[in-house]
């Protein structure tokens, strides 16, 4: 795992498969936490929210319509906002900041671009996914009031892989749910069932970093997804990527 005190310079990321990225590890004071390559194409990346929100308005030189936005923001949401939009612009390499906006479903969309996005906040840390494919990513802290809320994201299908193991099943249910949050984001389009909508199968029987497989079946969208997961300390942070 790169640690806090590193920047990762991804090279050529977002002009070619980001499959394909090349990563120097240079000194600097910037807590990008990590970074990785996702099958079969893209790259995710997660920073460690220390800065206060005047070090991201410095280096990103918001427009004036963004800056109006931030106005109606709580400090958390507004730091939450820019530090995702700085993650994204590192991850392109780009000396100029690509614009992100949301489309009418309120999914973010990269402004002139052929690359998919999805960002997601928890604590202290925000991630961010990008790849040419639609794709989806959460992250959360491991919380155990999870359990007593299981049932609501879980299916009859997905409780019979349910763990025995308390500490087991804490890492399972943080596994189904961020996959189906993954897939929702990348779905894009609300109005989603996590129970009856929304499948995962195949988890690996390590749970702190694997694969699995997803599915989402609505009246007019079907389709799969690959999904990998890693704890990293106490956070899961899972992605997807459509098939």
């Amino acid at each position: 795992m790169i640690g806090a005190n590193v920047l990762v310079k991804c090279g050529l990321p977002f002009t070619n498969p980001l499959l394909y990225v090349i990563i120097y590890i240079l000194p600097f004071e910037m807590p990008l936490h990590y970074i990785q390559s996702v099958e079969p194409s893209g790259i995710f990346a997660v920073w460690q929210n220390d800065e206060p929100s005047l070090y991201f308005e410095k280096r990103l030189q918001l427009n004036d319509e963004e800056n109006e936005l931030l106005k109606n923001f709580s400090e958390r949401k507004k730091l939450e906002w820019l530090s995702s939009r700085y993650l994204l612009h590192i991850m392109t390499g780009a000396k100029s900041r690509t614009l992100c906006t949301k489309d009418e479903y309120g999914k973010p969309t990269l402004v002139n671009s052929e690359y998919h996005i999805s960002l997601s906040h928890s604590v202290d840390r925000t991630a961010v996914i990008a790849s040419k494919i639609s794709v989806g990513i959460d992250i959360q802290r491991i919380v155990s009031k999870i359990g007593r809320i299981s049932r609501k994201f879980c299916n009859s299908d997905e409780l019979l892989l349910e763990p025995q193991e308390k500490e087991s099943q804490l890492l399972f249910y943080h596994i189904i749910w961020g996959a189906k949050e993954c897939i929702y984001k990348s779905y894009g389009k609300k109005k989603v069932d996590f129970r009856k909508h929304m499948t995962i199968s195949d988890i690996e029987q390590n749970l702190e970093s694997g694969t699995a497989k997803g599915k989402i079946n609505m009246d007019s969208f079907n389709a799969s997804y690959h999904i990998e997961y890693h704890l990293i300390e106490d956070y899961m942070i899972v992605t997807s990527v459509e098939d």
